[in-house]
């Protein structure tokens, strides 16, 4: 019998079966993420400038449409990168490693960009036609922001809304992965992902049908990026890549659809997501080189482009509406756009992704020599 923290499969065993998917080359997610950021900036770019609309497509969607991918795929590499890191250790080891990796990711560019809001009394709580807005500062919501533990309506750099429930969806993967990986059945994580619809829908009806921003009205989208993480690990015959583009477009354009049978965008969403994580295992990866370039290069850097996008924004199209023409705001626009992430990413992203390695390495060097000690002389540890 297997102990609570431990796998019932062997170190060996679980080498031989890794996934094959389990690299860092996945062309067909980094699609999936430059669709999501790349939904997010024109979404609220064209929220700014007044179109909610375009033609029977509700443009306004478009961010929210890009959170949940972001999610889906999130879940998705993590548990792959999970899969990577086990050696074979207790869950509270491999947890520990994994959330070290994860601060170090998350949280250096979060904090940089709320103190430079904070800093200069920037107006990017949330974003209006036409306008930008704040909220009331104080050394309270200051200190939530940093850490991410704000609530969806107090955050002082409005993107940053998601990331407190990025950071609630790490504190459960690595026990998922541990419950998951003994075996390949996809059917206890679809399980999953049907209590957690029930569980929804009975909270909407305690709410009385009002929307609310909850940690438990997203798991539904987080789900299915474990749901792909099981497909992918049985082998089966794949399509062809070509299609793969247009599954997800696809199903981004039915989500934003105005006249779409499913009313609720949270429904809505949930299906969708559910769509792209159950259906992204089948396609065999994407090659051409002028869209996976592309892809890789947005991918990259969207995490930057999620948190900076603001900036670029207001500064061309706000502060600057009446010092420049607007061609040139336009320029600016897109340089800022390109070259803010770029900037952060080398400056502060990539080495800070570096020394969070080192010291997960390092945990795991610390933790893999108490054992061997213990296990030569048990009565000297």
């Amino acid at each position: 019998m297997p102990t609570s923290t431990e796998p019932a499969v062997s170190t060996g065993s679980a080498r031989a079966s890794q996934s094959a998917f389990a690299s860092t080359d996945l062309p067909n997610m980094d699609f999936m993420r430059a669709v999501a950021v790349l939904l997010v900036l024109f979404g609220h770019l064209t929220y700014f400038l007044g179109r909610t609309n375009f033609g029977p497509l509700r443009t306004v969607s478009m961010g929210d449409m890009g959170v949940k991918i972001f999610f889906v795929h999130t879940c998705f590499v993590l548990m792959l990168s999970l899969e990577r890191q086990w050696k074979g250790q207790p869950v509270a080891e491999l947890f520990g490693t994994f959330m070290v990796r994860r601060i170090f990711r998350i949280y250096p560019l979060s904090i940089c960009v709320i103190l430079l809001v904070v800093a200069f009394r920037l107006p990017m709580a949330t974003l209006n036609p036409g306008q930008f807005a704040g909220i009331p500062i104080h050394p309270g919501l200051i200190v939530s922001n940093l850490l991410l533990i704000q609530s969806s309506t107090n955050s002082i750099l409005g993107p940053t809304w998601s990331l407190p429930y990025e950071i609630a969806m790490y504190l459960f993967l690595p026990w998922l992965f541990f419950l998951l990986y003994p075996n390949k059945s996809y059917w206890r994580v679809g399980a999953f992902w049907l209590l957690s619809v029930f569980a929804c829908l009975g909270f909407f009806a305690y709410m009385g049908g009002r929307p609310s921003n909850n940690f438990l009205l997203y798991i539904p989208c987080f789900l299915p990026g474990v749901i792909a993480y099981q497909l992918q690990r049985v082998q089966r015959r794949q399509l062809s890549a070509v299609v793969w583009p247009g599954v997800v477009i696809g199903v981004v354009l039915l989500y934003l659809w105005s006249q779409n049978l499913v009313s609720s965008p949270w429904t809505k969403g949930w299906i969708a997501c559910l769509v792209l994580g159950a259906s992204s295992p089948f396609f065999s990866q994407l090659s051409a080189r002028w869209l996976t370039e592309p892809s890789r290069l947005i991918a990259k850097y969207s995490y930057g482009i999620y948190l900076t996008h603001f900036f670029s924004i207001w500064l061309g199209f706000d502060r600057l509406h009446n010092v420049l023409p607007r061609a040139a705001r336009l320029s600016l626009f897109a340089a800022l756009v390109v070259l803010l992430p770029i900037a952060f990413y080398y400056l502060l992203e990539e080495p800070m992704i570096r020394l969070g390695k080192r010291i997960a390495k390092r945990f795991e060097s610390d933790n893999n020599s108490q054992r061997l000690r213990f296990f030569v002389d048990p009565a000297g540890v």
